[in-house]
């Protein structure tokens, strides 16, 4: 039986289900803002920042930016954050990078991360950017250590932007 609100509204399916595609995203300004945060990050290769209370919108806004990325030009690696430790993260990052190790030192698997990051951007010359996404779950030490990902040749080469999503608090934590 088909709910009273689709009825009323004359909407054929849920309107506001996880499962909508990135293109049917409704563009409301804070869509936008988001996206054009994104932008800017990624074009310099920085660290952004996207919070928000639970269910306000933020991945999805994020999807949306992403979408807009061309992708035989960018490679974008999605990771849902814990609370676990930086090799942890690490773990995460290099199966989302498809690389196959089973090694538990953090310095082998910060050498391999950045080997693929560099053979995305030169070899393939595609773009990676790491969204990291429910950020505000990550402990204080992993981001201390995290911006190592992001170090190509001192600082002068910003391969890696990365976009932090959480709820408010995540603010609090960087502060």
């Amino acid at each position: 039986m088909k709910p009273l609100y689709r009825t009323f509204f004359g909407f054929t399916r849920e309107p506001f289900t996880a499962e909508l595609k990135a293109d049917q995203i409704l563009q409301t300004a804070e869509v936008t803002a988001v996206a054009e945060r994104f932008d800017y990050a990624v074009n310099l290769g920085a660290i952004a920042l996207v919070t928000g209370e639970v269910g306000s919108g933020k991945s999805t806004a994020l999807r949306w930016a992403l979408n807009r990325l061309h992708p035989s030009e960018f490679r974008p690696i999605w990771i849902t954050a814990c609370s676990g430790s930086i090799l942890e993260l690490y773990r995460l990052l290099s199966s989302e990078l498809e690389m196959e190790t089973a090694t538990y030192s953090r310095a082998t698997l910060l050498k391999f991360i950045r080997r693929q990051i560099l053979e995305l951007t030169d070899g393939r010359k595609q773009k990676p950017v790491l969204i990291i996404d429910e950020a505000s779950l990550l402990r204080l030490e992993v981001f201390a250590e995290l911006h190592t990902l992001t170090q190509f040749e001192g600082d002068s080469r910003p391969l890696l932007p990365i976009i932090f999503a959480g709820q408010n608090n995540l603010l609090d934590l960087l502060l």
